[in-house]
């Protein structure tokens, strides 16, 4: 039996290639009250959207396989996840760069070595409001 408040959990696509990133950043989401999901590649992030729908998506840029930008413009011309809120999440720190990803519809730009996963809670609340 599935508990009415996992059934109500807003869930969180984390998509990098990078499983010592993954891992932890999922395992906080986790511990906030999401249902959290990773994916480790472009390929396998557009596999999990195509299946289930996630509330938000916080994707890495530069992949070995699809890179994050061609998965935001993919989702963004899908009609099923268009108005899925996507975090770009890169270790390149560079204000042009991140207003052409939010041009292309991303919410926010975060750079990996800058985030404080102390208030990561705080930056996805701002984004995605729990579901009451």
């Amino acid at each position: 039996m599935i508990s009415a408040e996992a059934f109500c959990m807003q869930t969180i696509l984390i998509v990098d290639d990078n499983l010592d990133l993954c891992r932890p950043m999922a395992s906080l989401l986790k511990h906030l009250g999401y249902n959290s999901q990773y994916a480790t590649g472009g390929e396998a992030a557009l596999q999990f959207v195509s299946a289930n729908v996630p509330d938000l998506v916080i994707l890495d840029v530069m992949m070995p396989d699809i890179d994050g930008l061609e998965v935001l413009r993919r989702m963004k011309a899908d009609p099923r996840t268009q108005d899925v809120p996507v975090v770009m999440f890169s270790a390149v720190s560079d204000n042009e760069f991140n207003a052409f990803t939010r041009s292309m519809g991303a919410v926010d730009y975060w750079v990996k070595a800058g985030l404080d996963f102390g208030k990561l809670g705080e930056r996805i609340n701002q984004i995605l409001p729990k579901a009451g």
